[in-house]
C-alpha cells in the first residue's frame, strides 16, 4: 500500500513538472530570439561546491532555450574584483558547443566588485561587435546571480545597462544584499528579482525564471518591433503646377525611402477642390514597385472657375471614407493613422468642426502650407506637426512618421497636477487579444507619460487581472519615470477570465495602502483609472462602492464590448465626467487627451477648489440665517446597511454647513417603507452635535417603500413647524429613496408643494426618474446617482440651491460674459452656452441698484449683444440671449478680452467702484495670445472667471484668469449645467466682505425734538438694514439700542435678543423721546452696556462697536472728547453718522479723526441707503481672518536699536542684547512667541505675554548658540478662534569684537585726514577759476565749481 502511494505521488509530481516544463517551453517557443547574459559571482566566499551548483543551474537554463545564430544568444561573464570574459553572445551559437563551455569555465575566486562587473557587461557584452543584436530590435536580457555584498556602487552602473534597454533579473543567494539587488534587477521586484537560501536551491528557480523570462521576451519583442503607419495625402488641386510637381516629388521620395508593403507602410491620396477625388486607396497597391508606379500617374485635376476649394468638406469625406478597414486603414490592428493635408489657400467652407472630428478619432493631421494662412495651419493640423513649407519637407516628415512614439508634452493642467496616487486596473483577459493589448500598453504609456511622475508628486500603481489579480506596479515600486516607462511597454498578457469586481476589492486591500506606497493619510488623492473590454463574470457594484468610499476617485474606460451598466456602476459621480467609452481599441488614441486632461483637471480642483468650493458653500450657508428643513429618507429592505450609513452621513455634513439652533435652522428626520415613522422633529435638538448623535442614532428597519404615503404625512409636520416657529421661515423637504414607490407620489407631492415647501427629490440605483420629478415638481432640483456614495456631490449641488439666494442677495455689481461664437462650436452645444448664461441670470439678483449682466460674443470679430446698462430685468436679459446668433469664424480670445474692457468704464456702462466680474467660455485654444490683455484687464480691478470646454488649453485658461481657483474645464458643453449653481454661489460669496459674523453693536440714537416722526422713521430703516447685514444670534451679532435727547435710555441691551426677528421688532417698537441734543451724555452713559453684565463680549476680543446717529448740533459739544476717548480707550470703535445738520467737526471728535469711520448725508431719506457705504468699513473692523504682521526689532548695547527693515544684524559676542516684538493694535491682549533656529537645525522658542501690544526677548549674554533665524509670533484669542500672525525672518551674527575695534579706530582717522587735505587744497586754490577736471572733482566731493568760483574772485 505504502509502494502504491510513493508511485501515485511520484506520477503527480511527474505530471506537475511535465505541465511546468510545457507551460515554459509553450512561453519560449513564443520567445525564439533574445541575446541574453549571464553575470555569475565568482567570489571566494561561494566555494567550489555551490560554484559547481551554479554550473548545474546555466546547464538547466540553456537546456530548456533554442539556442542558435538568429534564436536566443548566450554569453557569460564572471567577476569577483575582477570582470572575467567567459564567452560573448557571438562565440557559441548552437547548443552542444555552448553547453560545454557553461561545463567547463573555471572559478575564479577573489573579492566582491558587482558595480564594475555590471559596467563591464554594458562596454563589452551589449555591443554589435560581441554579438548584440540589439540594433536588430532583439530583447537584450543580463541575469545577475550574486552572494554578499558588493564592495562598490552598483546603483548608477544597473541604472546605465536598464537605460540602455537591457532587462536586468536578479537572483540573490544566501547572504546577498537584498537592498542591492533591487537597485540591481529592473522592477517590479516580484517579477525580476529571486532569492534563495543557498546554491542547492538554485535548480527551485529555473523554471520560474524561465517562464518569467521568456514572457518579458516575448512583451519586449512587441515592445521593440517596429512600428508602421498608413498615410493618406489631402492635396489642393487649386494649387500651381509647380507647386503640384513639388507635391508628387515628395510622394516619390518618400515611397523610395519608406518600407512599403501590406504589412509595412502603407500610402494613399487624394485632391479636393468642391469634391474630393480619391485617386490611391491605402490598399490599392502592396508593394514599392506598384505605389511608384501609381505615383508617376498621379495628375492634377483642372478646377472649374471659381470652383470652391472646401477643405472642411474633404476632412469630413477623410473622416468617414479613407480611413476605414474596407479603404485599407489598419488602426485596428495598431497601425498609426496619419492624414498630410497640403493646403494652397484657407478653405472656402468651415474647417472647425471637421478638424475636430478627425482628430478625435485618433488621426493624427499633418498641415503643409502653400498658401494657406498660419492661422488655419494650426485649426486643421495636429501639433507640432505644422509647416509653412515644403522645401526639403521629406525628412522633417519620415522622422514623424517613424517616430516609435508619439510626444506627449506635459501639458499645463498635469504640471500643475502635483500631487496623486494613481492606480490602473487593467482587464487582460482572453477576449482583448495581443494586438489589442498592445494597443492597451501604448495607452497606458501615453497617458503616464503626460503625468508629473515621481516619488514626492504622482505615484502609479498597475494592476492587471483576469480571473486572477496581481500588482504589477504598486504605487512606491518605480522611482524613476523612464524605468516606469519602459516597464509599461512589456506588461505581461495571459488572457483569460475577466472578473474585475475581484480586481477592484485587490486595489483597495492590496494597492491603496501605506506599505505599498499610499498617501491617503497624508490628504494625498487617490484615483482608480479601470480599463475593460467586456463584462465583468463577478459583480462590480458593492467593490467599487467600496473603492469609492475609501476616498479613491474611479474613472471607467469601457472598449468595445464593455457593459455600459458596469461602467456606470463603477464610475465616480457624476457618471459623465468620469465614464470613457470607446468602440474599438484604436480609438483609445483619441481617449488619451480627454482622459488625462480630466485625470489632471480632477487632481487640481481637489486640491483647490474642492475646499474653496466647500467655502463658498459655507460662507453662503452661514448667511441662511432661519430655514426648517426635513429629511424623508427611504429604509426599505432593498438598501444595503452601507447604503443606509451614506445616507447618515449625507444628513451629518449637510446639517454641519448651517447655523443650527431654534432660532436659526431646525432639522428633523423622517425615515419610511410601508408606513412613515417621525425620527424626531424640528425642535428636538437645538445644537449641532446633538443633531449628529441622534442621525447616527437612526436605525433601519426595512420593507416596501410607499413614498406617496409617507409624503402625505409631511404635510402635518410643515403645519406644526410654523405654530412651533411662530413665523413663515423658508421651509424645505430634502427626499432619498432608492426605488419605484409602490403607490403614487404626485398628488401627495403636489399637497407638500402647495404649502411652500421646497422639495429635493434624490433617486439612487433602481429610482424611477419620471416618479423622481414628480416628488420635485422642478427637473433641476432632481437629482439621480448610481449609488449611495456620490450622495456628498449631490448635497453641495442641493446646500448651494438653499442658500444661494441669501448669499447673493445685496451684492451689487457688474457681470460680462464675454463667450466663444466661432465655428467649431455645434449649433446645439452654442444653445447649450445660451442656456448656461441664462441660469446663472436667473440665480443672480439683477436690479438697476443691483447686479448688471452684459453679454459680448467673440470669434475672429468681437459683437456686442447687450452693454451693462441696456437691461434690468432678467426676462429682457433672457429674450436677448434667446435672439443670438452664433457668428462663426476663428478663435481670437485675446483681442476679444481687449475689446471688452471698455464695457467695464462709465462711459460705456460700467460701475468702476463697484465689484466687477468677466466670465469667459471658449471650447478651443485661443489663435492669438492672452496673457497680457488678461492681465490689464485684471489690473483693471476686474476678476475674470475662465471656462473651457472640450479642446481649451488649460494653460491659456489659467493666463486669462490668473488663478487655478477661477479656471474651470469641462469635458463637453453637457457639463456645463453642473458649473450653473457652484458658479452662481461662487460669484455671490467671491467678496472680500459677506455679512457681519459676530460683533457687538449699540445703536446710540439721536431722540431729539427736531427730528420728526418720518425722519425718525428713516432712521429705523436705517438701523433694520444693517441689522439685516449681519447674522444675529447669541455666539453671532448681538445689537443693543440707547435713545437719547436731553437725557440717555437703553431700550435693550446686548443680551436682551438672539435673533433677528426680535432685533427687527424692537426697533420697529422704538418711539423717539424728543427733547435737547445731549449727545456727549449720552457717549459716557453708553460706555457700561458694552460690559459683560450687559452682554459684551470684549474679553472674548469681540469687535465693539457704537453707531451715532445724530441730525444736528450736540447741546453739550465741550463734553464730547472725553467720553469718546474713553470709549476708544476701552476698544470701542465709534461709527459717527450725520444728517442733515449734523455738525462735522463734532462727528469727527467722536469717530477718533477716522475719516473711514464718518458718514455724512444730506437727508434723512439718503439715510435709508446709508448701509451699503458702512457695511464695507463695517466688515474690515470685523474681518476673522486678518492680523496685522508682527513686527522685529534688535537692539544692543553697542549698535543701539536695529529698524525693522533690517534683514540682518551683528552683536558681539559677550554683549547683551534684546529682541522686542511688537504688532499694531487690532484686539486687546495676546502673547507673542520667539521662534529661532540656529544654524545647526535646532528649533526652539519662547513667549511673553503682549503688554501694550509690545514684548521684549533679553539676551544678557551673546554666544556663538544664539546665531540663527529669529522670528516673532502674535497669538490671540477672538471671534471664539484662536489666531496667530507672523513676522519676517531677522538673521543674528555672533561676531568677535576686535574687527570692529579697528574700524572705530581707522575710520575715523581716514575721514579726518580727507577733511584736512580739502582744507589746504581749498586753500590753496582760492582766487583762480578751476579747470574742467577740477570741476568734475569738486563736483564729486559735493561742492559747487561755479559757487567756489565766485568765492575765489571775491
Amino acid at each position: 500500500m505504502d509502494q502504491l502511494l510513493l508511485l501515485l505521488l511520484l506520477m503527480l509530481r511527474g505530471s506537475g513538472l511535465q505541465a511546468e516544463g510545457e507551460h515554459n517551453s509553450t512561453e519560449c517557443a513564443k520567445a525564439s530570439v533574445a541575446d541574453m547574459v549571464f553575470l555569475v559571482d565568482g567570489s571566494s566566499s561561494i566555494g567550489i561546491s555551490n560554484f559547481q551548483e551554479v554550473r548545474k543551474f546555466l546547464r538547466s537554463v540553456v537546456t530548456g532555450l533554442d539556442i542558435g545564430p538568429d534564436k536566443f544568444r548566450i554569453g557569460l561573464a564572471q567577476y569577483s574584483d575582477e570582470t572575467y570574459q567567459e564567452f560573448l553572445l557571438k562565440d557559441h551559437m548552437d547548443k552542444t558547443s555552448l553547453l560545454e563551455a557553461v561545463d567547463t569555465f573555471q572559478y575564479r575566486t577573489g573579492g566582491t566588485e558587482t558595480g564594475k562587473a555590471i559596467d563591464f557587461l554594458q562596454t563589452q557584452y551589449f555591443t554589435e561587435e560581441a554579438g548584440s543584436r540589439a540594433g536588430q530590435r532583439v530583447p537584450q536580457i543580463a541575469v545577475v546571480i550574486t552572494v554578499g555584498d558588493s564592495t562598490d556602487d552598483v546603483i548608477a552602473p544597473a541604472q546605465r545597462l536598464r537605460q540602455q534597454g537591457v532587462i536586468v533579473f536578479g537572483i540573490g543567494v544566501g547572504a546577498a544584499n537584498l537592498k542591492q539587488l533591487e537597485s540591481i534587477a529592473n522592477r517590479p521586484p516580484e517579477r525580476f528579482l529571486s532569492y534563495i537560501s543557498n546554491y542547492a536551491a538554485l535548480q527551485t528557480v529555473k523554471d520560474s525564471l524561465l517562464k518569467t523570462v521568456c514572457i518579458s521576451v516575448k512583451d519586449q519583442k512587441q515592445a521593440l518591433a517596429e512600428r508602421f503607419a498608413d498615410i493618406f495625402f489631402l492635396v489642393d488641386s487649386g494649387v500651381t503646377a509647380a507647386e503640384f510637381q513639388q507635391i508628387r516629388s515628395i510622394l516619390t521620395r518618400l515611397a523610395n525611402q519608406l518600407n512599403i508593403g501590406a504589412s509595412a507602410y502603407r500610402l494613399g491620396w487624394a485632391q479636393y477642390g468642391q469634391d474630393v477625388k480619391v485617386e490611391h486607396l491605402l490598399n490599392a497597391h502592396q508593394t514599392k514597385n506598384e505605389t511608384l508606379h501609381d505615383v508617376k500617374r498621379f495628375r492634377q485635376r483642372k478646377l472649374q472657375p471659381n470652383e470652391p476649394r472646401n477643405l472642411g468638406k474633404a476632412l469630413m469625406y477623410a473622416s468617414t471614407n479613407l480611413f476605414t478597414s474596407d479603404a485599407g486603414s489598419r488602426a485596428e490592428q495598431g497601425y498609426r493613422p496619419f492624414l498630410v493635408v497640403i493646403s494652397g489657400k484657407d478653405s472656402d467652407d468651415p474647417v472647425y468642426r471637421e478638424s475636430r472630428l478627425i482628430k478625435s478619432s485618433g488621426i493624427t493631421v499633418v498641415g503643409l502650407s502653400l498658401g494657406a494662412s498660419m492661422q488655419e495651419m494650426r485649426i486643421v493640423a495636429t501639433p507640432p506637426y505644422i509647416y509653412q513649407s515644403i522645401t526639403n519637407i521629406v525628412p522633417t516628415m519620415r522622422a514623424a512618421f517613424e517616430r516609435e512614439e508619439a510626444e506627449t508634452a506635459l501639458t499645463g493642467d498635469c504640471k500643475a497636477a502635483k500631487l496623486a496616487d494613481i492606480v490602473f486596473i487593467v482587464d487582460g483577459s482572453g477576449s482583448i487579444g495581443t494586438p489589442n493589448f498592445q494597443l492597451v500598453r501604448s495607452f497606458l504609456h501615453s497617458i503616464v507619460n503626460g503625468l508629473k511622475v515621481s516619488p514626492s508628486r504622482v505615484r502609479v500603481g498597475i494592476v492587471m487581472y483576469n480571473e486572477i489579480t496581481t500588482a504589477q506596479v504598486y504605487l512606491n515600486t518605480f522611482n524613476n519615470k523612464d524605468e516606469l516607462l519602459k516597464y509599461i511597454k512589456i506588461l505581461p498578457y495571459h488572457g483569460g477570465a475577466t472578473q474585475t469586481g475581484e480586481a477592484l476589492k485587490f486595489a483597495l486591500e492590496k494597492v491603496f495602502i501605506k506599505q505599498k506606497g499610499s498617501r491617503k493619510d497624508s490628504g494625498v488623492q487617490q484615483v482608480a483609472v479601470v480599463i475593460t473590454d467586456g463584462e465583468s463574470q463577478d459583480s462590480v457594484s458593492t467593490p467599487a462602492a467600496e473603492l469609492r468610499r475609501a476616498g479613491v476617485t474611479v474613472y471607467a474606460v469601457g472598449v468595445k464590448d464593455a457593459n455600459r451598466a458596469q461602467l456606470v456602476e463603477m464610475a465616480s459621480y457624476p457618471t459623465n465626467k468620469h465614464k470613457f467609452i470607446v468602440d474599438s481599441f484604436a480609438k483609445l488614441k483619441s481617449l488619451e487627451q480627454s482622459l488625462q486632461k480630466s485625470l489632471c483637471q480632477n487632481i487640481l480642483r481637489s486640491a483647490i477648489s474642492v475646499s474653496s468650493r466647500g467655502n463658498a458653500i459655507k460662507e453662503g450657508c452661514v448667511q441662511k440665517e432661519e430655514a426648517d428643513i426635513f429629511f424623508l429618507i427611504d429604509e426599505s429592505g432593498s438598501i444595503y446597511p452601507n447604503d443606509f450609513k451614506d445616507m447618515k452621513k449625507f444628513m451629518i455634513e449637510f446639517l454641519n454647513t448651517f447655523n443650527i439652533g431654534p432660532q436659526h435652522v431646525r432639522i428633523g428626520v423622517v425615515k419610511y417603507a410601508h408606513s412613515p415613522d417621525l425620527e424626531f422633529d424640528l425642535t428636538a435638538h437645538s445644537d449641532v452635535k446633538s443633531l449628529e448623535n441622534a442621525v447616527e442614532a437612526i436605525r433601519q428597519i426595512g420593507g416596501a417603500a410607499e413614498t406617496g404615503r409617507a409624503l402625505t404625512s409631511m404635510v402635518p409636520h410643515y403645519n406644526r413647524a410654523l405654530v412651533t416657529r411662530g413665523h413663515e421661515v423658508p421651509e424645505y423637504l430634502v427626499v432619498i429613496t432608492d426605488g419605484k414607490s409602490a403607490d403614487e407620489v404626485k398628488v401627495p407631492a403636489e399637497q407638500v408643494r402647495a404649502q411652500g415647501v421646497t422639495v429635493y427629490a434624490i433617486g439612487v440605483k433602481s429610482a424611477d426618474p419620471v416618479e423622481l420629478q414628480e416628488i420635485a415638481g422642478d427637473p433641476k432640483r432632481t437629482f439621480f446617482a448610481n449609488h449611495f456614495d456620490a450622495l456628498t456631490p449631490i448635497k453641495d449641488d442641493i446646500i448651494t440651491d438653499i442658500c444661494s439666494t441669501e448669499a447673493c442677495s445685496d451684492k451689487p455689481g457688474d457681470l460680462l460674459f464675454l463667450i466663444d461664437s466661432s465655428g467649431s462650436i455645434d449649433p446645439q452645444d452654442y444653445e447649450k452656452m445660451k442656456d448656461f448664461m441664462k441660469s446663472v441670470i436667473t440665480k443672480s439678483v439683477v436690479a438697476q441698484d443691483n447686479v448688471h449682466v452684459g453679454v459680448v460674443q467673440f470669434s475672429t470679430i468681437q459683437r456686442l449683444a447687450f452693454p451693462l446698462n441696456q437691461y434690468y430685468s432678467k426676462e429682457q436679459m433672457l429674450n436677448a440671449i434667446t435672439a443670438m446668433q452664433q457668428v462663426g469664424g476663428g478663435t481670437l480670445t485675446g483681442e476679444a478680452i481687449t475689446d471688452v474692457s471698455q464695457y467695464f468704464d462709465g462711459l460705456r456702462g460700467g460701475r468702476p467702484g463697484m465689484r466687477q466680474t468677466l466670465i469667459v467660455i471658449t471650447d478651443g485654444e485661443a489663435q492669438d495670445e492672452v496673457k497680457e490683455p488678461a492681465v490689464a484687464l485684471r489690473n483693471k480691478g476686474v476678476e475674470i472667471y475662465a471656462i473651457g470646454v472640450m479642446d481649451a488649453k488649460t494653460t491659456q485658461l489659467l493666463e486669462i484668469s490668473g488663478s487655478a481657483k477661477r479656471t474651470y474645464t469641462e469635458r463637453d458643453f453637457d457639463a456645463l449645467k453642473d458649473l450653473e449653481t457652484e458658479l452662481a454661489l461662487e460669484l455671490c460669496t467671491n467678496t472680500d466682505c459677506k455679512k457681519t459674523e459676530q460683533a457687538d453693536i449699540i445703536f446710540l440714537v439721536d431722540g431729539s425734538t427736531s427730528i420728526t416722526l418720518e425722519k425718525f422713521r428713516s432712521m429705523q430703516k436705517f438701523m433694520s438694514s444693517m441689522v439685516i447685514q449681519t447674522i444675529v444670534g447669541k455666539d453671532l451679532t448681538r445689537f443693543g439700542v440707547i435713545l437719547y435727547s436731553t437725557d440717555p435710555k437703553s431700550v435693550f441691551t446686548l443680551k436682551q435678543y438672539s435673533s433677528k426677528r426680535e432685533v427687527l421688532r424692537a426697533i420697529q417698537e422704538l418711539k423717539s423721546p424728543y427733547g435737547d441734543t445731549y449727545t456727549g451724555k449720552a457717549l459716557a452713559y453708553s460706555l457700561p452696556f458694552f460690559n459683560k453684565d450687559n452682554g459684551g463680549r470684549a474679553e472674548l476680543n469681540v469687535p465693539q462697536i457704537l453707531m451715532v446717529i445724530t441730525d444736528g448740533d450736540a447741546t453739550d459739544r465741550n463734553s464730547l472728547v472725553v467720553p469718546s476717548v474713553a470709549l476708544r480707550e476701552n476698544w470701542i470703535s465709534v461709527f459717527s453718522i450725520g444728517v442733515e445738520g449734523a455738525n462735522t467737526t463734532q462727528l469727527e471728535i467722536m469717530a477718533g479723526h477716522d475719516s473711514s469711520k464718518v458718514f455724512h448725508v444730506d437727508n434723512f431719506k439718503a439715510l435709508e441707503t446709508l448701509y451699503k457705504n458702512i457695511t464695507q468699513v463695517l466688515c474690515d473692523i470685523t474681518k476673522q481672518d486678518l492680523l496685522f504682521q508682527p513686527n522685529i526689532y534688535v537692539s544692543s548695547s553697542m549698535y543701539g536699536v536695529s529698524g525693522a527693515q533690517q534683514q540682518g544684524f551683528q552683536v558681539f559676542r559677550g554683549s547683551a542684547f534684546t529682541i522686542s516684538c511688537s504688532i499694531q493694535p487690532q484686539y486687546r491682549g495676546g502673547s507673542f512667541q520667539l521662534n529661532f533656529t540656529s544654524i545647526n537645525s535646532a528649533n526652539n522658542s519662547n513667549s511673553e505675554p503682549a503688554v501694550n501690544h509690545t514684548a521684549h526677548f533679553l539676551f544678557p549674554v551673546a554666544e556663538p548658540a544664539h546665531q540663527g533665524s529669529y522670528s516673532c509670533v502674535y497669538h490671540v484669542f477672538a471671534f471664539s478662534h484662536d489666531f496667530s500672525s507672523e513676522s519676517r525672518l531677522l538673521s543674528v551674527t555672533v561676531t568677535d569684537p576686535e574687527p570692529f575695534i579697528i574700524r572705530a579706530v581707522v575710520l575715523p582717522l581716514t575721514q579726518l585726514l580727507g577733511i584736512v587735505g580739502l582744507y589746504f587744497y581749498c586753500k590753496a586754490t582760492r582766487g583762480r577759476r578751476p579747470s574742467r577736471q577740477e570741476d568734475i572733482e569738486l563736483d564729486y566731493l559735493g561742492v559747487p565749481a561755479e559757487e567756489e568760483g565766485a568765492q575765489g574772485a571775491e
